[in-house]
């Protein structure tokens, strides 16, 4: 540092204090950093494109609170763990809020949708999603009694698992005290080995139970047919352009068809079927004959051209011949001008 250098005798202090000259001070302006995004619950819409049980908790045994209809807007405020299910804001339900599948919610922006409640359950575990129909049973074995059934995308807390590691002890959320044993083979989960073994010795009959082991009812018989169509349906530019049906059918036994008539002034329909099951089939039968086929009737919306003014009908089938399959779907067809 230079020291001014001063031509007049003065006494030198005992020491020197030199100043330096200020330092700038970096301000949180001089450093423009991007804005951190902070995540909120903030409630998002949606539109359910089908009608929907509100339930309790994350799982078709939960209890149904009421019900929202097909088209209808409901505000998304989380998801669970897995992302299969979604918490909407509901009036009819004592918290205000509900749990709906997600698959039958449509959103701009799912990625803005936080997880919310933790896992499925109230106490201490990992989060898992059921992959078939499945019992829970009272006990690590399938000579136990069997509590309740649980249906693919339900998501439950597994808290324990028995000595040879097949059974998993579970918890369901929105059922009061249902806790019980499920079979290992149909659950997804990410880290099985940081749950408990509980119990000891494990039953000779507790080995992993196949889906078609599963008491399934068969679909009931509804009567149903080419003749006597289950709905009958006309489109018209001034009228009604869409409709949605809620059914049920099953194979080799029960009810194994559907049949809905329809005729519209238009060129085609869009044709989509939500449903349970791969096995379900759809045909497009005009003038007595099987016109067009969808194997695989489950999935996105599938365009079918048509006479205007025709008479059609579209068959709904399950196909199954080797086991039981029962399939519940949500039909909606639509009319293309």
């Amino acid at each position: 540092m230079k020291i001014a250098d001063n031509s007049s005798p003065t006494a030198a202090p005992d020491f020197v204090t030199s100043t330096l000259p200020p330092t700038a001070v970096p301000q949180s302006t001089q450093t423009p950093f991007p804005p951190t995004a902070i995540p909120t619950n903030s409630p998002i819409e949606g539109t359910t494109n089908t009608q929907l049980n509100v339930r309790a908790g994350t799982s078709t045994a939960s209890a149904s609170l009421g019900m929202v209809g097909a088209f209808e807007q409901v505000q998304v405020i989380g998801k669970d763990a897995s992302g299969s299910w979604y918490q909407i804001v509901y009036a009819g339900s004592a918290s205000g809020n509900g749990w709906v599948r997600a698959e039958y919610v449509q959103v701009n922006d799912t990625g803005q949708i936080l997880p919310v409640g933790g896992l499925a359950g109230s106490g201490s575990g990992v989060s898992g999603l059921v992959l078939e129909n499945i019992n829970i049973r009272s006990g690590p074995g399938a000579d136990f009694e069997s509590l309740a059934v649980l249906s693919p995308k339900d998501a439950v807390l597994i808290t324990g698992k028995d000595t040879s590691g097949a059974w998993a002890q579970i918890e369901v959320a929105g059922v009061e005290d249902l806790k019980g044993w499920v079979t290992v083979k149909f659950l997804q989960a990410e880290n099985l080995d940081a749950v408990p073994v509980i119990g000891g010795t494990v039953s000779e009959t507790a080995v992993p139970v196949d889906a078609v082991s599963i008491s399934i009812p068969p679909a009931m018989q509804d009567g149903d047919s080419m003749q006597a169509p289950l709905t009958v349906a006309r489109f018209s530019p001034t009228g009604s352009q869409a409709i949605q049906i809620q059914g049920n059918v099953s194979a080799p036994a029960g009810d194994t068809e559907d049949w809905v008539q329809f005729t519209t002034t238009g060129n085609g329909v869009v044709i989509q079927v939500i449903c349970t099951s791969d096995t379900l089939a759809l045909e497009l039968w005009n003038d007595g004959k099987n016109v067009n086929s969808f194997p695989q009737g489950c999935g996105e919306g599938q365009f079918a051209s048509i006479t205007p003014n025709g008479i059609y009908f579209l068959r709904i089938l399950e196909t199954s011949t080797s086991e039981l399959r029962s399939t519940d779907y949500i039909l909606t067809i639509e009319d293309i001008h």
